[in-house]
């Protein structure tokens, strides 16, 4: 069992996995949840925002955000992409190694990642309860 303040899912682009993954995390916990990234793309990517509309997933309409802008005490830190995961080592509580479905940007690429991240917040959600913020 963990505490957080909030669930910080972080991918390199910050415009697929990790949008993905906060918008599962919300449906499954009360506790708060955002994405960043370490080096951020211009947009979410169109196939994520297609596979969401698909699975009917709320995903809010957000621009990639960079991680140290967006990164608080008290958060636990989840890496969805290897990349990220190298740069931020140690910082990242957990990890999760889902592939990237960009390169393809196949509707079926999209769709195997957004199930292997249901898959994984169904598992971790229950397990996680909300800690209070961490006073400046």
């Amino acid at each position: 069992r963990r505490t957080a303040s909030r669930v910080l899912f972080v991918c390199t682009a910050n415009s697929a996995r990790s949008h993905l993954a906060a918008a599962l995390w919300r449906q499954a916990s009360p506790v708060p949840a955002t994405s960043a990234g370490t080096h951020p793309a211009g947009a979410v990517h169109p196939g994520a925002v297609d596979a969401a509309r698909r699975h009917q997933l709320p995903l809010p309409r957000q621009q990639p955000q960079h991680l140290n802008g967006t990164m608080e005490d008290g958060d636990l830190i989840i890496t969805v992409c290897d990349r990220a995961h190298e740069e931020l080592g140690q910082l990242a509580a957990l990890h999760w190694s889902v592939p990237d479905p960009v390169p393809a940007g196949a509707p079926g690429s999209f769709d195997a990642a957004l199930d292997d991240l249901s898959r994984r917040v169904g598992l971790l959600a229950p397990q996680v309860s909300e800690g209070s913020r961490p006073r400046a």
